[in-house]
């Protein structure tokens, strides 16, 4: 192998860097989960590091907006705790019940699910993985808008695996993904959670939950998937977001832990994905109608030629939107939509 394309000890000395340090901030959350007070010699003892340490990570977390209280004589607290996404359980769920999702890596910050699931397809081909992430700096939404991503008050979650068809095969598959998750939610809310053709949850008109699909791969035997789901869950009210938008706990109908929620996700999913690969997407455009917030009701799509007004008529076996309009039956393969302004 030419010495140019092999991984310099530099570049190693990095990355056992980079997880030492990923281990210690983990650690350093879970003590911290508790709500308790914990002094910062204690913290340095149990990490095994110094307090000049300890309070650089702490001033990291607060980065991620964690709110840490430090009080002298009792040391940092989160008020409240945390609840954290747990691996190990999330593993256990799954372990033998999914044909997709076979590997799980739950971190505590990553720029971007989405991004990670691409870093290491590039590593390692065709090779499934599902990334979990407490917080993001970077996340991302439709359109390159950015998705607010606090610690642990959301989930954020990316699907990276391989279908056995091509890219023109892939029409609706980001419906079908936000029809399987309703079906999940709607065990668990009142009122029901909506959709919002291409990939919105709604909960009385505000937005829950987003979905992003990225696709590679050819146009006949083979795609690589990348999906991306954001999820509110407990997020604090002062989020500069420019739109209206729900937390799920708001609409719970009883005690659900984060970690199960996102597991029955996960095992839906991959039911939902062994239907697409067998039946395709006709299956999923037969329930359109029962999940769609804005079905026979009066809409506006945004285009790139300008604003289109219509009533929402459903979807076709492609995934596209009809739009009945002043001028007859039309279909759209994208754009935004609202409710039609009165």
């Amino acid at each position: 192998m030419d010495d140019l394309n092999k991984p310099s000890q530099v570049d190693s000395q990095d990355q056992t860097q980079s997880r030492d340090s990923q281990r210690r901030i983990q650690s350093l959350i879970k003590l911290l989960a508790d709500g308790q007070f914990h002094s910062g010699q204690s913290l340095a003892e149990t990490l095994h590091i110094s307090r000049t340490a300890v309070w650089k990570m702490i001033e990291k977390l607060k980065q991620w907006q964690i709110v840490i209280f430090s009080v002298r004589g009792k040391g940092y607290k989160i008020d409240k705790g945390l609840m954290l996404l747990d691996q190990a359980k999330i593993d256990q769920a799954l372990t033998g019940k999914t044909q997709f999702f076979s590997r799980l890596v739950c971190l505590p910050s990553i720029d971007s699910t989405s991004s990670y699931i691409a870093r290491e397809w590039q590593k390692s081909p065709g090779q499934p993985l599902v990334c979990v992430a407490e917080h993001q700096t970077k996340g991302r939404g439709r359109k390159g808008r950015k998705w607010i991503s606090p610690f642990a008050s959301n989930l954020y979650f990316s699907l990276g695996f391989n279908l056995p068809f091509g890219l023109h095969a892939l029409g609706g598959l980001s419906l079908a993904i936000g029809i399987c998750m309703a079906r999940v939610l709607n065990q668990m809310t009142l009122p029901s959670v909506k959709l919002k053709w291409p990939n919105d949850l709604l909960i009385e008109g505000k937005k829950l939950a987003g979905i992003l699909v990225e696709a590679s791969g050819d146009k006949i035997d083979n795609s690589f998937i990348n999906i991306g789901i954001g999820l509110n869950w407990r997020m604090a009210s002062e989020q500069a977001i420019d739109q209206e938008w729900c937390n799920l706990t708001d609409y719970l109908t009883g005690k659900v832990d984060r970690n199960e929620l996102l597991i029955q996700i996960l095992l839906e999913l991959d039911q939902c994905l062994q239907i697409y690969c067998r039946d395709g997407f006709d299956s999923f455009s037969k329930q359109w109608r029962d999940y769609s917030a804005f079905i026979d009701q009066p809409i506006c799509i945004e285009t790139r030629q300008g604003k289109v007004l219509g009533k929402e008529l459903g979807i076709n076996s492609n995934g596209a939107i009809r739009v009945m309009t002043d001028s007859g039956e039309s279909i759209f393969y994208s754009g935004e939509v609202s409710l039609r302004p009165a």
